[in-house]
């Protein structure tokens, strides 16, 4: 067991090391100017010329690298500014650390995300496993369809018809309103909920026929015909034999795509106005401020990579049959 985490570690650390060399070279080595995009297009010479050296991009590129890599473990310091570790870069647009920008925006995400996963994971479950035991009755088929005629839909389109019906103009939950959990759950709850209902429901739909064929495909494996010949209740069935064996594949799919969230949350937050990890993105994106958008590339991935830990390790204690070795 320790072999293998201490094998995964190394695995993950090889990842995010190619991630932050891909991330710079993209962003600070390739065919685009840092400086220029920074300093904007009535840009003086000598303000350009202060933006490179402020960037460090007057020095070798090793050495361009080996401060950035540094940065991220032990900080940077110049005459004119400080950035503690992880340091991520400087955001010369608004003059401040891109760590602190990052962790401002990061509890949004991820209070985002979390409540999403839980709304999402329930009704997959929920529905997925009454699809599996009523399967090929009306209750199979309402699902399934509903499911599909949702997951057919362009997310944004029904984001876009979701957020201005249900939210503006019948007001029949709240607009989004971040606060944080520190000022009250409940505030914070009712902030968001609006958002994990629409985003959960929508996420659902492609977990739902997910965890319905799983359980059909379960159902008939010889243990569980065994526990049936036995006389056990079809609910016993369902819950204690056949959903162990089937949640193992669903957990590792949704332990996978909750790190690619975290990355890729740009259409939900921009619809609602959410000012978490993806509208900072777009914000950055739009002013040229390189370093933010390398420093939510490099957290969105570290967010993957640990995740696809986690899911590791869990599948081993969902699936009793899977050896961690």
């Amino acid at each position: 067991m320790l072999v293998y985490i201490f094998r995964r570690l190394l695995l993950g650390i090889s990842v995010m090391f190619g991630v932050i060399v891909v991330t710079f070279s993209i962003f600070f080595l390739g065919p685009n100017d840092p400086a220029g995009a920074i300093c904007g297009e009535q840009c003086t010479a000598e303000r350009y010329e202060s933006v490179v050296k402020s960037l460090g991009l007057d020095k070798p590129k090793t050495e361009q690298f080996t401060t950035y890599t540094k940065g991220l473990f032990v900080g940077t310091e110049t005459e004119v500014r400080k950035c503690d570790a992880p340091c991520l870069g400087w955001s010369y647009i608004q003059n401040r650390p891109v760590t602190d920008m990052v962790l401002e925006a990061l509890p949004v995400t991820t209070s985002l995300i979390a409540g999403g996963v839980i709304v999402y994971v329930s009704i997959a479950l929920l529905f997925g496993v009454l699809a599996a035991r009523h399967r090929a009755t009306w209750i199979d088929r309402t699902i399934v369809t509903v499911s599909q005629l949702i997951g057919s839909v362009p997310y944004f389109v029904i984001a876009l018809l979701f957020y201005l019906y249900v939210m503006v103009i019948w007001g029949v939950l709240p607009r989004p309103e971040y606060s944080p959990i520190s000022d009250g759950p409940i505030q914070w709850a009712i902030g968001m909920s609006g958002v994990w209902l629409f985003w959960g429901g929508v996420a659902s739909c492609s977990y739902i026929r997910y965890v319905r064929a799983s359980m059909i495909d379960t159902q008939n494996q010889d243990y569980v015909r065994t526990a049936r010949s036995k006389g056990l209740s079809e609910r016993t069935i369902s819950v204690k034999h056949a959903l162990r064996a089937a949640i193992a594949p669903f957990v590792t799919l949704v332990g996978l795509n909750v790190g690619l969230e975290f990355a890729g949350s740009i259409f939900t937050e921009t619809i609602f106005n959410i000012n978490g990890m993806g509208n900072l993105a777009i914000d950055s994106f739009n002013t040229g401020d390189l370093p933010v958008i390398a420093g939510v590339v490099l957290v969105g991935a570290f967010f993957v990579v640990t995740l696809n830990l986690i899911v590791d390790l869990l599948y081993g204690v969902v699936d009793p049959r899977v050896k961690l070795s």
